[in-house]
């Protein structure tokens, strides 16, 4: 039986009410979306649960308090991670995006889910302090932009390598501005991403050392699940600082991650996001004819349920 593949997004697949059918209709989702916000609660001060349904906030309102998103998203992940495992699936690898990776580093046993909330919270806090305000732009179009138009992204950083024809940059405030306005004087499609500070750059270098010292004190141990780096696209035999820094600090490549991945033959990836958007990435890595499939469990549009029973008939047949 193909192995399955359990996929964790970072920042900027993040949205108010994500996951709020299932925490209002799925008893065992919000058991566990309560267990995180309990001990997310002392980190952040706030209700993860209040500020992720807050009824003043609409769905398209950006998202982009990092402390609050990162607590959001890594609770969100972790919980329906605990559900879809309730369900019967159990994951053979794990990958993670940027974020993500802390995600799948808690999956694995690797990191306490204290230690990894505590990181998520505090890492936000320092980029806010002690890091300049940056962009995130999504750009659609081949990579061989980067080289016809060297000039136009001169002042920014290529930070995710997602599939052909998408990647993500990033940069100080201004600069991405500019570059957004000349990609689209160039008929360039992007967007930006909801994501204020420059992770997978040089510009959260000052926060290096607070990093490292930070992570000092958690608890690793050696994941029981096996884990991939889509910054470094290889397993992770043993969780660190190091490695953590690096997976804040480094760009990420997706494309290259799933490709050494499908290399040792087909596998069932299953996004457990919210947006779907690494499904959707996997989707168009995938070569033709591949024998490889990606599902999501939930998505932007709000019907969780029936995302979930959607996914149970997508899976049914790599199950058997």
């Amino acid at each position: 039986m193909r192995p399955t593949v359990f996929m964790y997004s970072g920042q900027g697949s993040q949205y108010f009410h994500m996951s709020r059918e299932l925490y209002e209709q799925h008893p065992r989702y919000r058991l566990w979306l309560d267990h995180c916000d309990d001990i997310a609660f002392p980190v952040l001060g706030t209700s993860v649960v209040d500020t992720l349904f807050a009824p003043d906030r609409r769905k398209s309102d950006p998202f982009d308090s990092l402390a609050d998103s990162n607590a959001a998203l890594l609770c969100v992940e972790y919980s329906l991670t605990r559900v879809i495992q309730e369900m019967g699936y159990q994951p053979d690898l794990l990958v993670g995006y940027s974020l993500g990776e802390i995600t799948a580093a808690v999956v694995a046993e690797a990191l306490p889910l204290e230690d990894a909330l505590s990181f998520a919270v505090d890492f936000a806090r320092m980029l806010a302090e002690r890091t300049p305000p940056a962009g995130m732009l999504a750009v659609l179009c081949p990579e061989d932009i980067l080289r016809s138009h060297a000039g136009l992204f001169a002042d920014c950083w290529v930070t995710g390598r997602n599939f052909n024809g998408n990647f993500v940059v990033s940069g100080r405030v201004e600069a991405v501005a500019q570059l957004e306005e000349a990609l689209g004087r160039e008929s360039v499609v992007c967007q930006r991403l909801p994501v204020n500070y420059g992770v997978h750059t040089p510009l959260i270098s000052p926060v290096e050392d607070q990093v490292r010292a930070l992570l000092g004190s958690a608890s690793f141990a050696p994941p029981k699940i096996p884990m991939v780096s889509s910054a470094s696209t290889d397993r992770v035999v043993e969780l660190t600082a190091d490695g953590i820094w690096a997976a804040m600090r480094r760009p990420v490549d997706f494309a290259r991650t799933i490709d050494k991945i499908t290399a040792d033959g087909d596998a069932t990836f299953v996004d457990l996001g919210p947006s779907a958007t690494l499904a959707t990435f996997v989707k168009y890595i995938l070569p033709p004819g591949s024998g490889s499939t990606q599902v999501h469990t939930i998505n932007r549009f709000g019907q969780d349920l029936s995302s979930l029973r959607e996914f149970q008939a997508q899976t049914a047949a790599t199950r058997d």
